[in-house]
């Protein structure tokens, strides 16, 4: 079969079983045999293709100061960033390796800064440092600051006696260039998520994420208010990216500095004047054409199947029932619909299984962020989506999980767990260990 034949075949029986009034398979899961050439979920024909392929490049490239020589359009960076490219965070398209331990964040988890409001409100970052800590810039400039994490041990027991144990970061920021931040500001560390099955996701219907005739109750959709409408977000550790555009342009504009067709200005504030004095690249700095190409590639990206042996290990366990038992499906939903254009025209109905509701959940105190002044603030969190933790688990020595990183395995994933969720995780704790290792090699395999 040729290349991309098996996803544009998956792709038509979802089609044929729908009309035949059957649930359609789940889609969207490939075999990443290259890690550096990830697949797309479908056939593309070959405009979109050479759109992707361009984005992919795009995407790997590290842009350069405004009037390198030869930088034809890929100049611009900064002056203030975090990183200069977007595959620094984003491994073709994987997750951000989070901190091994105390000392120097690293480049990939950021500091993002935001004054409280309403949930739905427009993000207002800090008024002297705006929406993201840059901790590097260009060499006539200097960075905006730095940031140290600091562990503190948990201990604790289950029900049955066997002991686990919780790594529990502080963040020190420091050489704070332009002042303190503000006391309401918050510091809100954030690792890069992976971008598998972005387009999947945005593919799902409004009515579904919003539980419109359904029996879903639990958490909040995620509303945010653009200009005089509000949008349903969706992408995000806390989705405050309304799509694929606009959670690109965002990274882009705060963590790169670069302008682009969504945002057209960068994260310097009215306080750093040498930044906003800085020459730029152009305008946008990042053209309409490799913007939109960046999108195409992250749209169809695939999302990567779990190495054969952790599914075959887990096949015969009854992973997925614990896993509906304890309550974790409540939120993780096992299968989503979504709504496809089909190749030949027209749209296709197709099912996939993401195990997330791409919705708001309070998640308790504990893994809710602080403001500047040592103050916890309630967080909701959206559903992380679970598919693609095996090939994680595969390639990566010590996991670093949740929003920052800080659960080196999903036993202690789930540990941190509270507030809507503090139910399930209970019911996890009270499970027999084998039972625990069973399920816990089930979500290896997802």
């Amino acid at each position: 079969m040729k290349p991309g034949g098996q996803r544009l075949l998956a792709l038509c029986l979802c089609c044929a079983a729908t009309a035949a009034g059957a649930t359609p398979p789940p889609l969207g899961v490939e075999v990443f045999v290259n890690s550096r050439d990830p697949p797309f979920f479908r056939m593309l024909d070959p405009a979109k293709l050479a759109r992707a392929r361009l984005g992919h490049a795009v995407f790997n490239t590290p842009f350069v100061p405004a009037g390198t020589p030869g930088a034809a359009r890929i100049d611009g960076l900064g002056p203030l960033f975090n990183a200069p490219s977007c595959d620094e965070c984003h491994n073709e398209g994987a997750d951000a390796r989070g901190p091994r331990g105390d000392g120097p964040a690293p480049q990939n988890l950021v500091v993002q800064l935001q004054l409280p409001g309403p949930p739905d409100a427009p993000l207002a970052g800090d008024p002297r440092y705006g929406q993201e800590l840059n901790t590097a810039s260009l060499p006539s400039l200097r960075p905006e600051g730095s940031v140290t994490i600091r562990y503190q041990t948990l201990h604790g027991r289950y029900p049955d006696g066997t002991p686990w144990e919780l790594r529990d970061p502080q963040y020190l920021l420091s050489n704070l260039r332009y002042g303190p931040l503000a006391a309401h500001t918050i510091i809100k560390p954030r690792l890069a998520p992976p971008l598998f099955g972005d387009g999947l996701l945005e593919a799902v219907p409004a009515t579904v994420i919003l539980g419109e005739g359904s029996s879903v109750t639990a958490g909040l959709p995620a509303w945010r208010w653009i200009g005089t409408h509000r949008e349903l977000a969706r992408f995000g550790w806390q989705a405050t990216a309304l799509s694929i555009r606009d959670q690109i342009g965002k990274a882009m504009a705060f963590e790169m500095g670069l302008t682009n067709p969504a945002y057209p200005h960068d994260d310097c504030t009215s306080v750093e004047r040498d930044c906003r004095a800085a020459p730029n690249g152009g305008t946008p700095e990042v053209s309409a054409q490799l913007f939109d190409a960046v999108i195409e590639f992250v749209r169809w990206l695939a999302v990567p199947a779990a190495p054969a042996a952790a599914v075959a290990a887990a096949a015969h366990g009854q992973g997925a029932e614990l896993f509906r038992q304890v309550g974790c499906a409540a939120c993780h939903r096992p299968q989503l619909p979504v709504v496809l254009s089909a190749p030949g025209g027209g749209h296709v109905s197709a099912v996939i299984s993401p195990y997330t509701d791409l919705r708001l959940h309070d998640l308790g105190p504990d893994l809710a962020d602080r403001d500047a002044s040592g103050e916890r603030v309630r967080s909701l969190w959206r559903t992380a989506p679970l598919w693609g933790l095996g090939y994680r688990v595969g390639r990566e020595q010590q996991l670093t999980l949740l929003h920052d990183g800080r659960a080196r395995s999903l036993e202690e994933a789930i540990l941190w767990h509270d507030g809507e969720a503090r139910n399930a995780r209970l019911a996890f704790e009270n499970l027999p260990a084998k039972q625990r290792r069973v399920l816990l090699g089930w979500l290896a395999a997802r």
